[in-house]
């Protein structure tokens, strides 16, 4: 097994400088006031930023369920319950990043969690670092650091170097890969890291990410990617899967600009 290793916390060039370039020429095709100000582009991909989200975690609604569950309060027959509370809490979260200005703090982050894991655990859970220790992750090797002074202060550490860090898209993965790797809530961890780095790059004016594809390979992409991380604290496959997701969503809003 493998320990919590705290030096994966500390800052350290993730993209290269190509990367970075890269990244840039995307975000400049891809306005963010255009989306923020188009209801038919905040429609569609915030019901893509909800379904990816519930896929990634394994949720069981197929599109058509999600869409009638969102639209008509519709629940899909033979269902888990907790499949739907998964959706609609996302659906919260993605409108109140969409509509207010959040900033990235221990509060709001307490917050977000409260939203997206309702119902999902305990009441007291809510919102509040985890008060039991987690053995392992499943799918990999990973034990992440037991609950405690340390882990209230790791969160505080990791919540100081995102905001000296510079550039956005460096911020916005430091972000999400140091929040699922310290898994400081009981669960519901990742949901929680995807809404933190939409904030962030939203925060800096930078149009945030959204898979806007809907495959079984590129859900266990982004998990393979993390597992990679939470192994090995390297942001390699994580920013691969960055920048190739990244690059389809200009398809997608070149794509819209034509209908």
């Amino acid at each position: 097994m493998i320990s919590y290793n705290p030096n994966f916390l500390e800052i350290k060039p993730i993209f290269s400088k190509k990367e970075l370039e890269i990244l840039d020429t995307l975000q400049r095709k891809m306005p963010l006031n255009y989306f923020l100000q188009s209801k038919t582009l905040t429609s569609k991909l915030g019901f893509d930023f909800i379904y990816s989200s519930a896929q990634i975690e394994g949720n069981t609604y197929t599109k058509a369920e999600t869409l009638s569950l969102l639209e008509m309060g519709i629940t899909a027959g033979g269902k888990k319950y907790s499949d739907a509370l998964m959706v609609l809490n996302l659906r919260c979260a993605f409108e109140k990043i969409i509509c207010d200005e959040v900033k990235i703090n221990r509060s709001n982050l307490h917050d977000i969690h409260s939203i997206v894991a309702k119902g999902l655990v305990q009441e007291r859970n809510l919102g509040v670092m985890r008060k039991t220790s987690i053995d392992g992750i499943s799918g990999c090797n990973y034990v992440p650091l037991q609950s405690g002074d340390r882990l209230y202060s790791e969160m505080g550490h990791l919540l100081e170097c995102h905001q000296t860090i510079k550039n956005p898209f460096e911020k916005a993965m430091y972000l999400h890969n140091n929040l699922a790797y310290l898994q400081y809530f009981e669960d519901c961890n990742k949901r929680t890291a995807r809404i933190m780095q939409f904030i962030s790059l939203k925060n800096d004016g930078i149009m945030p990410l959204v898979l806007t594809q809907d495959h079984r390979e590129l859900y266990t992409q982004y998990r393979e990617a993390l597992v990679h991380y939470y192994e090995k604290g390297d942001y390699e496959l994580s920013k691969e899967f960055f920048i190739q997701n990244y690059e389809k969503m200009v398809d997608f809003f070149q794509y819209s600009d034509r209908q």
